[in-house]
């Protein structure tokens, strides 16, 4: 078997004589002394076993063995610079592969933004998505499944790395001929008699767990239905008028028909979300993605008024 290492230092001296039909316009191209590069080809005919060229006073040609391995070796060292080329690309962050988990709708707003400017910065780094609860996000970041999650409030997971974001409104979904639809915002306990419903992954756990701390007191528990569905089931569940649920800002980036989003609270209820990613973590692509958070969780600090911790 050749050595190989050895076999890359000289091959393109074997490709540009073979272009160049000489091993002396070869080296006037290479800037080199003829005798290099005689020496450096006759050393890769010894490592290859094979001669690759027939020398004459006129000249030098490839033998057939030769423009056989000349054609392939184009191949493979074509590819060889592209593989170099993409290296770097990698360790610049303009080339990679991001898994991210997240519980928030992409349709608008915080992860709506990020993502499309993220895109539009960083085009060759695929991004692939993981839409779960908190925990399942926040297992995912611990057992290397995901690079980062998108997760509301503020976790502290072992040797991990936080910074909250951005917040968005609490809305009520409900359909559009609930007596409510349309006011200017409501207190949960106006609906405490109502069926809720909730997505069995996602942020449907973390919605339950609002619902019951805000609506629970002795002898009363609100009524939560758990659906095996996606975001859109269950909101066309609301406007079919199964019950209502609970969502934020981001997801008001799509049309429902029949449905009306009312604001939580007076004032407005809020969540937080926050990134958690590992504190080891090397991955050029998810750097770039983390400045671009940092960069638009200040502008919606500004636009909305608020502050969060580092």
């Amino acid at each position: 078997m050749p050595d190989v290492v050895l076999d890359l230092r000289h091959l393109k001296y074997a490709m540009v004589a073979a272009e160049q039909g000489s091993f002396r316009r070869a080296a006037e191209f290479l800037n080199l002394s003829q005798a290099t590069v005689s020496r450096r080809i006759q050393l890769l005919e010894r490592r290859l076993g094979v001669s690759l060229f027939e020398r004459s006073r006129t000249g030098s040609r490839l033998t057939q063995a030769g423009e056989i391995f000349i054609r392939d070796a184009e191949v493979g060292a074509a590819h060889f610079r592209q593989a170099v080329t993409n290296l770097g690309l990698a360790r610049q962050g303009q080339t990679g592969k991001i898994r991210i988990g997240l519980m928030a709708s992409l349709a608008r707003g915080f992860l709506g933004e990020l993502f499309s400017t993220f895109r539009a910065s960083f085009p060759n780094i695929d991004v692939t998505f993981e839409e779960a609860s908190s925990q399942s996000n926040a297992a995912g970041v611990l057992n290397g499944r995901l690079d980062a999650a998108f997760i509301s409030g503020r976790p502290e997971l072992p040797g991990c790395h936080t910074r909250m974001l951005w917040q968005e409104r609490i809305f009520l979904a409900m359909p559009v001929s609930h007596q409510l639809a349309g006011v200017k915002n409501v207190r949960l306990n106006l609906v405490r008699d109502e069926t809720f419903l909730v997505g069995a992954d996602g942020p449907g756990p973390e919605i339950e767990d609002y619902l019951v701390r805000q609506l629970s007191v002795l002898g009363f528990r609100p009524k939560i239905v758990a659906q095996k569905v996606g975001r859109e089931n269950l909101l066309n569940m609301v406007a079919g008028g199964y019950g209502l649920t609970l969502t934020t800002y981001s997801t008001l980036g799509v049309a429902y028909p029949g449905l009306s989003f009312v604001p939580v609270g007076e004032p407005e209820e809020n969540v937080i979300s926050s990134v958690v990613w590992p504190a080891n973590s090397k991955n050029p692509a998810l750097i770039k993605l983390l400045d671009i958070c940092y960069i638009l969780s200040r502008k919606y600090q500004e636009i909305d008024g608020f502050a969060l911790s580092p």
